[in-house]
């Protein structure tokens, strides 16, 4: 029988066949700004790790890369604020900065431009009362794992994903954030992170 310790031991005679542990979490410690018109997505950034036992995350580039192929839970929360649309307060006085279509001046407060102008604002409001934001593990510029909802204007959100992949050694796994608004990505630990661990396996 094999005398080494089993961490040193490679032969076939090793009783307790161990594999060194893999686990992280991150959080967010900055809050990153999210315009919708100048990306679909972007990459979330996990600036603090609370542990990370394999050496496998690296925080200056949000990117989990496992050593070891194996089957891993992953999970990721983000939390988003959305600004407050200034379209919202220019709507009210829409029909004062509009041209009546029919008499053709400004400010008009006629029978046709109550009634048409005031049907548009309607369809332009209604349509304005929620955002659509979503939430996914990327795995080498793939998304894997999608979670999205649509939610009421100006009000604060939080999306979580959890999934379990296959994962090779050397993969880059990252979480992406899209939504059609603009806001801001919180930055506190139990309201953004980012978090994985390998299954035990025979991979």
């Amino acid at each position: 029988m094999c005398h080494k310790k089993h961490n040193d031991c490679h032969c076939d005679n090793k009783k307790n066949n161990l594999v060194r542990a893999s686990a992280f979490r991150a959080n967010k410690n900055t809050p990153q700004l999210y315009e919708a018109a100048l990306t679909p997505s972007i990459k979330v950034l996990f600036q603090t790790e609370q542990f990370d036992l394999a050496d496998e995350y690296n925080p200056h580039i949000s990117t989990f890369i496992p050593t070891k192929d194996g089957i891993y839970e992953i999970t990721a929360k983000v939390s988003f604020c959305p600004s407050k649309s200034k379209s919202n307060d220019s709507s009210k006085n829409k029909k004062d900065n509009c041209k009546c279509d029919y008499c053709s001046k400004n400010s008009c407060n006629c029978d046709y431009c109550r009634k048409h102008h005031s049907s548009k604002d309607k369809k332009r409001s209604s349509s304005k009362e929620g955002y659509v934001a979503s939430i996914s593990i990327n795995v080498n510029g793939d998304n894997l794992d999608i979670v999205n909802d649509f939610l009421e204007k100006s009000r604060p959100i939080g999306l979580s994903v959890t999934t379990i992949l296959q994962l090779q050694a050397g993969d880059r796994v990252q979480v992406l954030f899209s939504a059609d608004a603009n806001g801001e990505i919180l930055a506190e630990a139990s309201l953004t992170n980012f978090q994985a661990a390998r299954f035990p396996s025979p991979m």
